[in-house]
């Protein structure tokens, strides 16, 4: 009974932990994305929509992470880092273009191409995505052999 006790409790104990944690990172992730947006909002006014597209990126990026640190230790937590993953890389994909961001004021007109940012930042995110792939086959084996290991000391 003590020992059945002493596991709820660390039940509890890790549960809370995962929820502290993920609450923390998402806090920090909202503070960071009000910090960057104050810091950028002269600039962001010239372009319009784009904060709209920005805070639907940091809202969808931050329910993959807060749900990655829940699920910790499972292979849901695999699965989310790689749907994460592929995320960013779609929404690269989507909002790439044709790499030229352009903004007009008065009679001056700005144009960027962000053609090498665009591709800095997908191959990064494909180096991101191969290591959610290798993480997922590594816990997928250490379970495994952690199963076999079982079987063979049973019988």
């Amino acid at each position: 009974m003590v020992e059945k006790n002493k596991k709820s409790q660390n039940k509890v104990k890790d549960i809370s932990s995962r929820v502290a944690i993920a609450a923390v990172r998402a806090i920090l992730m909202y503070v960071l994305f009000m910090l960057t947006t104050m810091l950028l909002a002269p600039l962001l006014e010239y372009m319009p929509g784009i904060i709209e597209t920005i805070e639907t990126f940091v809202i969808v990026f931050t329910v993959f992470m807060i749900l990655g640190d829940l699920t910790r230790g499972t292979i849901f937590c695999h699965f989310l880092n790689v749907a994460r993953s592929l995320f960013v890389i779609a929404y690269l994909a989507l909002s790439i273009g044709d790499g030229m961001v352009g903004t007009s004021y008065e009679s001056y007109t700005i144009t960027l191409d962000l053609t090498m940012f665009y591709a800095f930042a997908a191959a990064l995110s494909l180096l991101g995505f191969a290591r959610s792939i290798l993480q997922t086959i590594s816990y997928v084996n250490e379970r495994t052999e952690a199963v076999y290991a079982l079987q063979v000391k049973t019988k």
